[in-house]
């Protein structure tokens, strides 16, 4: 099909790769960095920005406890949102710890900041990330640490409709075809993919799960070598290759490792014309949106 773009674009689609650690300043530090890096936007130009899972804690289950905010209160959320007005941008946060009813359990949540600042949604991680895995960590248990999201989330941005997952949910299709029924014309995905399961799967399973839905991904992951100071753990190594995806599954941009931030084109009359021409979601004999 053509590729041809005469559009004039009204969404600019961001992702931040940085190479988080238990600093919460240095990870800051990074984020600004990027953002900084960016071209300044037009002013009737929308800018989506996603910054990975673990974006400012990349730690243990006793650090993650600690930092941890109720959900819409808390200093490291209120820095958040003032980036998003500094940078006047919808700003999502990959994950962060949000604390629960249970004292010994939080949620990776989401976090999505208006360009005023407001905390306007967030995302409780459904699938967590219980496998063992060929690298220095070995097993990964976040069912330790974290309580599994009951939620599937769109949100209408005004300038599209978006679907939330993160990192692990991308093994699982029956989400993301929840996310295309729901309405979804854009995809985020934060993720802390690691190295081994990168290179077997990521490219693959982001342009799968783009095709399927018809729709737009940003994929944003962690990117390299991280050093931790509170965790006793060797150097833990994510794969990098933050990516951005058209509805085509057409990677239009990429990153490989370590820090950088990577940005194209929300494209509404391109996406229509796809799902024209494709009529995927009618087709579909096995369509059927449902609570978990």
């Amino acid at each position: 099909m053509s590729t041809k773009n005469t559009h004039t674009a009204t969404c600019q689609l961001v992702a931040i790769q940085i190479i988080s650690n238990d600093c919460i300043e240095d990870n800051f530090q990074q984020i600004i960095d990027q953002l900084q890096a960016l071209p300044e936007s037009k002013k009737d130009l929308n800018r989506l920005v996603l910054l990975p899972e673990n974006a400012l804690c990349f730690s243990s289950r006793k650090h993650y406890l600690s930092v941890a905010e109720v959900l819409g209160d808390g200093p490291i959320q209120s820095r958040l949102g003032e980036l998003a007005i500094q940078y006047h941008c919808t700003l999502v946060c990959g994950s962060f710890p949000i604390q629960s009813e249970q004292s010994d359990k939080i949620y990776t949540s989401s976090l999505v900041f208006s360009p005023q600042g407001q905390l306007t949604a967030h995302y409780n991680k459904i699938h967590l990330f219980d496998a063992d895995v060929a690298d220095t960590q070995g097993a990964y248990r976040e069912s330790d640490t974290f309580i599994a999201g009951k939620e599937i989330k769109v949100i209408d941005c005004g300038f599209a409709k978006v679907g939330l997952a993160i990192c692990y949910d991308l093994r699982f299709p029956g989400l993301f075809q929840q996310l295309r029924e729901l309405e979804a014309d854009i995809i985020l995905l934060p993720a802390a993919f690691t190295k081994v399961t990168g290179e077997a799967h990521w490219q693959a399973l982001l342009q799968a799960r783009a095709i399927e839905t018809q729709c737009y991904f940003i994929a944003a992951n962690q990117g390299g070598e991280h050093f931790l100071n509170h965790a006793h753990f060797e150097p833990r190594y994510t794969f990098g290759h933050s990516m951005i995806i058209d509805a085509w599954g057409k990677i239009m941009t990429q990153l490989t490792t370590g820090n950088g931030v990577i940005y194209d084109d929300f494209n509404q009359e391109k996406l229509l014309d796809i799902r024209k021409i494709m009529p995927v979601q009618q087709h579909n004999q096995f369509s059927c949106t449902q609570k978990l």
